[in-house]
């Protein structure tokens, strides 16, 4: 179905009225993965920024993504606010992606200039975040706040992660392409949840774009492993 969501799924458990199992599914292998991934990255014998950075973003991706399953399937008891934590957590782990790769970045003052941006970036997301959640029309409350959310994602992965690791691909480590791949395999995300593209009731737009990003994040995890040995600092 295309264009239009199905209805939400609605199933009783331990009393009460659930919805969304598979979005509870989806977003909780998510999220486990990555805090897996993040004590993966804990073991590597570096002190580097870039290790650092994307151990903590696994870290915090995992556990907005675990707040997300439990916002989703747990919406009759606790409303539009159950979905609010999972929002907060997006722009704080995009943020630390973007610091893993520019820390690696071996102009000094592209660095700096890029870590001034990022930071500019995160405000603005949260006060259009702010402004959607207290002045948005009440039907739309569970959705637009995530808008703001979604396009900071997009441009972290995209502008930061994508660019970043592709040219670092070409100028330090052929290894840095699991990283520009991995955002390759999750930019359908944008057209499947602006389309709608729901390939069934139990398989929605949500489900659908969580397995992309489970892929996505794998190669995010295999680059920073390939490159845990060989890494240098830049200067």
């Amino acid at each position: 179905m295309v264009g239009i969501d199905f209805p939400k799924i609605e199933f009783q458990l331990f009393g009460l009225d659930l919805l969304e199992p598979m979005a509870l599914i989806t977003d909780g292998v998510l999220g486990f993965l990555s805090i897996f991934f993040a004590y993966r990255i804990a073991k590597v014998d570096s002190n580097l920024p870039f290790y650092k950075y994307w151990k903590l973003f696994f870290l915090v991706f995992g556990i907005g993504m675990i707040f997300g399953g439990i916002g989703h399937t747990f919406y009759n008891q606790l409303g539009m606010y159950g979905k609010v934590w999972a929002w907060i957590y997006g722009p704080i782990g995009i943020f630390l992606a973007e610091k893993a790769m520019i820390a690696t970045h071996w102009d000094q003052n592209k660095k700096q200039l890029f870590n001034k941006l990022i930071i500019i970036e995160m405000i603005l997301t949260y006060i259009a975040f702010v402004i959607l959640l207290i002045f948005a029309d009440e039907s739309k409350k569970s959705t637009l706040p995530f808008l703001p959310i979604a396009i900071n994602t997009m441009v972290g992965f995209i502008g930061f992660v994508g660019v970043l690791s592709f040219k670092y691909t070409e100028k330090l480590s052929a290894k840095f392409k699991y990283f520009w791949l991995g955002i390759l395999i999750m930019l359908p995300t944008a057209l499947i949840f602006l389309m709608k593209i729901n390939l069934h009731q139990w398989f929605d737009k949500n489900d659908f774009s969580h397995i992309l990003f489970i892929i996505g994040i794998t190669y995010f995890f295999l680059g920073v492993n390939s490159l845990s040995k060989g890494l240098k600092q830049t200067t």
